[in-house]
């Protein structure tokens, strides 16, 4: 699997899995009875693209998830930006999660409603330090790839 090394293409495909993130969404605000198959044939194809683009994502920003010790400085302080920029865009989804809570409480099945989109904005915010990463890293330096080039893996 090739990375991505532009933030073009980062870029892009932040877009996209913003995109999944958002018909996801929307499926299952729209999660009820007469709606209910046009919902899971939204919500299907877009998990399948903000899943896959998040996958993605998480291998073209770097090691999101290493250990602090295998990070250097500047590695360290974006992760840190990029976790505190998701941490407050999961608070911002935890308000809209409420609000719809309180919109779904007074129909019926207003608890498979409201766990259906928490379910929603839950994977939302998982990816979001990857979508910040994604969006604010520059460019890769090209000499740190070519520095190989012509040689054969032993």
């Amino acid at each position: 699997m090739t990375v991505t090394r532009t933030r073009s293409d980062r870029r892009r495909l932040a877009v996209a899995a913003v995109i999944g993130h958002l018909v996801v969404i929307v499926g299952a605000a729209l999660l009820r009875e007469p709606t209910l198959w046009f919902a899971v044939g939204l919500m299907g194809p877009g998990l399948c693209l903000c899943v896959g683009t998040a996958a993605v994502l998480r291998k073209a920003v770097g090691r999101p998830g290493s250990a602090a010790s295998d990070l250097d400085e500047r590695e360290l302080h974006l992760r840190g930006r990029a976790h505190y920029s998701a941490f407050q865009g999961i608070c911002l989804l935890m308000v809209v999660d409420l609000g719809y809570g309180l919109y779904a409480a007074g129909g019926p099945d207003s608890g498979s409603l409201l766990a259906a989109m928490t379910a929603a904005l839950l994977v939302f915010g998982t990816s979001l330090p990857a979508l910040w990463l994604a969006w604010k890293l520059p460019d890769d330096d090209p000499e740190d790839y070519t520095d190989f080039e012509g040689v054969t893996p032993a």
